[in-house]
């Protein structure tokens, strides 16, 4: 009767490690497939594998190939089963940028908080992190600041986490410290569209016109396909006096924007009261008259007909 116990138990040992044996070499395969950046071989390796054992390895991995195919709900699935304490650095950050894809923010902020607070150096994610609390969905400039001026203590020139704070001094209205880290930035040679541009709305609001022409001309040669760039331009040139270059710019943004009336009413009243401000009346009125077709305006009306009679003098 031992005998046949032990014979019994041997036997038990033998398939439990033959088993085991098989599963790892169904993983193995399954590796060298995704070396080759075969992925849907390896998911099918890995799923043999997860037949005989379905732990938390063999999930990371067929989640990974699922990443690499742009699989998100299938990744998503499976990450969603493993505690975040049985994934590496990597899978979290994928899990992170996954839930981005699925428009799962709520789940996102959460997973960008907890890799911030176990690897407080991925710049990137806290970054992208701050961009998210700024963002209109959440619109919490507050917490993105206060993960920035974490992150500086440790590291103040990381010109990614620094766009981000810069601009979410932006949003929380302390725009002196929003220009003063966007200088951070320009003095690492980083001139992004947005960064030139926020910097010159900062200089605007700080009632510094001078300093916002010299950005929105920066913004609008960095990148000459937004309009914003050269209405908000336009406008801070004509309230400094330098009319021609205003309608210039204005008509400009004209041509880029895509028709609304309240943009257009507001693009061509201001050419209006830059041509107005040059003594060309006629072309103030054609331009006004524009403005008046797409928004009316009883006070605009008014200051038409005395600009005729003024005209006619």
């Amino acid at each position: 009767m031992k005998k046949t116990i032990y014979i019994l138990l041997a036997f038990l040992a033998l398939a439990s490690h033959l088993q085991a044996q098989s599963r790892q070499t169904f993983i193995a395969k399954g590796d060298s497939c995704v070396k080759e950046y075969d992925y849907h071989t390896a998911i099918f390796h890995y799923q043999e594998a997860q037949k005989m054992k379905n732990d938390a390895e063999v999930q990371t991995k067929l989640a990974d190939c699922h990443y690499q195919r742009n699989e998100y709900r299938k990744c998503f699935d499976l990450l969603n089963g493993i505690s975040e304490d049985s994934l590496n650095h990597d899978m979290m950050r994928k899990k992170y940028y996954l839930l981005g894809n699925l428009k799962m923010q709520v789940e996102q902020i959460w997973c960008g908080v907890a890799i911030v607070k176990r690897f407080p150096k991925d710049s990137r994610i806290v970054a992208d992190l701050m961009r998210l609390y700024i963002s209109d969905d959440f619109f919490q400039p507050n917490t993105a600041i206060r993960y920035g001026m974490q992150y500086c203590a440790q590291d103040s020139t990381n010109n990614e986490v620094n766009l981000a704070l810069a601009e979410a001094y932006f949003h929380n209205k302390k725009y002196e410290e929003s220009v003063e880290t966007y200088k951070k930035v320009f003095a690492n040679n980083d001139t992004t569209y947005t960064a030139l541009y926020y910097t010159g709305n900062a200089y605007e609001y700080l009632n510094q016109p001078d300093s916002a022409v010299v950005y929105y001309r920066k913004a609008v040669g960095r990148y000459p396909q937004y309009a914003v760039g050269y209405y908000r331009l336009g406008v801070v040139e004509a309230n400094l006096g330098y009319s021609e270059a205003a309608v210039a710019h204005l008509q400009q943004a004209v041509a880029l924007y895509e028709p609304s009336k309240a943009i257009m009413a507001i693009i061509y009243r201001n050419m209006g009261d830059a041509k107005y401000n040059l003594k060309d009346y006629e072309a103030a009125d054609a331009y006004w008259e524009a403005a008046l077709s797409y928004s009316p305006n009883e006070e605009l009306e008014r200051k038409r007909e005395e600009v005729r009679k003024e005209a006619r003098r």
